[in-house]
């Protein structure tokens, strides 16, 4: 899934197409602040998606599924990690995905239901098993994504914050940030409309049931009661926001991510939509440019 493979090679043959050097696509946002945009399936479409840099794997609805005619090759060996907890999982003969005509192979899709009642329009999630065949230059400010072929480096005359994460076989961002001093483990999610702490960073935030400006919340796909807190401040490379809303939960998505060892969050659009990223996948590297000066980032609910 790392890298352009053999795979990739394979399918641009036999299919007669190439990609282009870039491409750029409008991007839209659910009511809740999930980020969307328009991808072709197999030639059909345009269909919305989310864009997920913490999904390892594109999904579809059961309509999308039955609209595409995509064949049940069968159950998955191992269970899929959601919100809630681990999920048995049928896998589905998926092909070609395209954004704006650059194509990418994913050849297997699961369907994913209940997560997408609260992600409408979208019909799907567009995940990393897609988007890693890309240099992946995520302008949310100015609504657009734009696609590099895989290596590109970043648009050059932008103040850019470089920040190194770890090769990973899910080929999720994780990075090294800094928040309320305490240092923690962030997962960069574009599908996450708020931002989520584990235990052991809400403890050392001091945001636990009873204490000054801590609230009871809620999250809706799978993840059930909160606390909500402001934390801050926030620090990722030289990007600085004072403040930001989170929320902790002991969601088992942090064990599965292999980052529950100790202070973690998952850094979800209510930052994120904040900046520009570049995801350069060749060079394990994100890049990101500065927020804007704000006391508060919050999250729509």
């Amino acid at each position: 899934m790392r890298r352009i493979s053999v795979l990739l090679t394979v399918f641009l043959a036999v299919f007669g197409v190439s990609a282009a050097s870039a491409a750029e696509l409008p991007l839209a946002r659910t009511d809740r602040g999930q980020t969307l945009v328009e991808v072709a399936v197999n030639g059909k479409g345009p269909f919305t998606m989310v864009l997920d840099t913490a999904a390892g794997l594109t999904t579809v609805s059961t309509r999308l599924k039955d609209e595409l005619g995509l064949v049940r090759i069968g159950r998955s060996p191992q269970p899929m990690q959601l919100a809630g907890g681990a999920e048995p999982i049928d896998l589905y003969t998926l092909g070609f995905v395209a954004l704006a005509g650059m194509p990418a192979p994913a050849p297997i899709t699961v369907i994913l239901d209940k997560p997408l009642r609260y992600l409408k329009p979208a019909r799907g999630i567009l995940g990393m098993n897609v988007l890693a065949h890309f240099a992946v230059d995520i302008d949310q400010p100015n609504r657009r994504l734009i696609l590099n072929d895989f290596g590109t480096p970043p648009p050059s005359g932008i103040d850019w914050n470089a920040v190194p994460f770890a090769t990973r076989y899910d080929d999720f961002i994780v990075v090294d940030v800094e928040i309320g001093g305490v240092a923690a483990k962030a997962v960069i999610d574009t599908g996450a409309n708020g931002t989520i702490v584990n235990e052991k960073l809400a403890a050392k935030l001091g945001i636990v049931a009873g204490a000054d400006g801590v609230k009871s919340g809620e999250i809706l796909v799978g993840g059930g009661p909160t606390l909500k807190s402001k934390a801050g401040p926030l620090k990722l490379a030289r990007a600085s926001w004072s403040e930001i809303e989170v929320q902790a939960a002991q969601l088992p998505l942090f064990k599965a991510m292999e980052i529950d060892d100790g202070p973690a969050m998952i850094l979800g659009n209510n930052v994120l939509s904040q900046v520009r990223l570049f995801i350069d996948y060749k060079n394990d590297k994100l890049y990101l440019t500065l927020p804007p000066t704000a006391e508060l980032v919050g999250e729509k609910r």
